[in-house]
């Protein structure tokens, strides 16, 4: 059972924002019979008994005798509320237009002549699970995420921020800090020299790092989640070396504070910590029950769905490289020529390669920064690089922003990510 509430809003102009509200509730029933799946899926007001119905029937409608079978769960009864001061689905709608007009017209003071915009979006969901392996259980999630950016016209570059949390509306107020940061980024980038080429030498900062842990590396690791990743199953083995061995790489649905994290997945699965690679070894994929049981392994709370009409399927909830212990300045100093890449304006792999593209970059010249450059793009093969990772920072940051990640054309799910400084001598290239 779900319900959720949404608010949306974008502050381009002077007039009052665009701005948008949905509500949906409803039902999802998953039944398995003889080994095989019958789904059904309604509107609140339709009785529950009738939608289980239903996908009993599309389970014999089936036929014959299916393979699925799944892991084991213990039986548990919890609710869990998070505690915040402006619960989202109460706060007034003017509060948040307000909010996004004053932020607006802020970055409009501070930058010259920049298109900006500002985009919010929170929602409120409540879930509930109940099935035969004795899980009855609900869980309210409180998100709030916001964007803010500044385009110059001069040069055609791009500089934002963006924030999300599992929070009220508290979370968006007093965020004329990062105002100053995006400002203060664009008129640095009306200078930026086009990019060199780096070679191998890069430092990734904890945005960019974390988008490459989430975007690049932690899907391969979603069971059946893509289908491509079949591909590499060689290397997706548990006990493979797949990167250097100061990589340690975690997915943690119980930072509650950051989108993503959950008291219990979509199957009732209680949240965890779930190591994914561990000293560069491969330890752990993430799992729904069905996945977990056809692989021999305890599922791993990560079955995740879009919402009450989508099936649940792996997928990511916090997922960041754990720190190390090494200090940026020693980092810069090992990299004594180079380039730091910067933020993060998108990241994708086709399952092999990786395209990995920062909002700026810097040139490092005998261990210091000299010169800022536009946004710079790498690219190289997903183990190559892993196994290429020289050291980890100890600042480890987390990120999440308004929208979400999807995976092979499924709804947008909140997600988190992040990492410390990265130092990298990589032999993909650049441009």
């Amino acid at each position: 059972m779900e319900t959720r509430d949404s608010v949306s809003m974008v502050q381009t102009g002077g007039l009052p924002p665009d701005a948008s509200s949905d509500r949906q509730s409803g039902f999802h029933a998953r039944v398995l019979c003889d080994g095989i799946w019958g789904s059904a899926c309604a509107s609140a007001d339709m009785d529950p008994a009738e939608i289980l119905t239903r996908a009993v029937a599309a389970a014999r409608t089936a036929g014959g005798r299916g393979s699925v079978s799944l892991a084991r769960i213990p039986s548990s009864s919890e609710t869990w509320r998070p505690v915040v001061a402006e619960p989202v689905q109460e706060a007034p709608a003017s509060d948040k237009a307000f909010l996004c007009r004053r932020y607006r017209e802020l970055l409009e003071s501070e930058t010259q002549g920049a298109s900006c915009r500002v985009a919010y979006r929170d929602f409120r969901r409540l879930k509930a699970v109940l099935n035969s392996a004795g899980c009855d259980v609900m869980e309210e999630e409180q998100f709030c995420g916001f964007r803010m950016e500044a385009l110059s016209s001069n040069t055609g570059l791009l500089a934002s921020r963006e924030r999300a949390g599992r929070s009220g509306l508290e979370f968006f107020r007093s965020r004329e800090d990062l105002v100053g940061e995006v400002a203060a980024e664009c008129s640095a980038l009306e200078s930026a020299v086009t990019p060199p080429d780096p070679g191998s030498r890069l430092l990734l900062d904890p945005e960019n790092a974390g988008v490459f842990i989430h975007e690049v590396f932690g899907h391969l690791c979603e069971s059946g989640a893509h289908p491509l990743a079949s591909s590499l199953g060689g290397y997706l083995r548990r006990g493979s070396r797949l990167a250097s061995p100061c990589v340690n790489i975690v997915d943690d649905s119980t930072h509650f504070s950051m989108p993503g994290s959950c008291a219990f997945d979509d199957e009732g699965v209680p949240g965890t910590r779930t190591p994914i690679v561990t000293s560069g070894v491969l330890s752990n994929l993430l799992h729904t029950l069905e996945t977990a049981g056809a692989a021999g392994v305890a599922p791993t709370g990560n079955a995740r769905a879009a919402g009450f009409r989508s099936l649940p399927g792996a997928r990511m909830t916090c997922t960041y490289l754990a720190p190390g212990s090494m200090s940026l300045e020693a980092m810069t100093a090992m990299l004594s020529d180079g380039l730091y890449l910067v933020g993060s304006l998108s990241g994708s792999t086709d399952m092999g390669g990786f395209s990995l593209t920062s909002r700026l970059g810097w040139r490092i010249e005998s261990g210091k920064p000299t010169v800022m450059t536009g946004p710079v793009t790498i690219h190289g093969r997903v183990f190559d690089f892993l196994k290429s990772i020289q050291c980890v920072g100890s600042d480890l940051t987390l990120y999440s922003g308004p929208g979400g990640c999807s995976s092979v054309g499924d709804d947008l799910l909140p997600v988190s990510y992040g990492a410390p400084h990265t130092l990298v001598f990589a032999p993909g290239r650049s441009g």
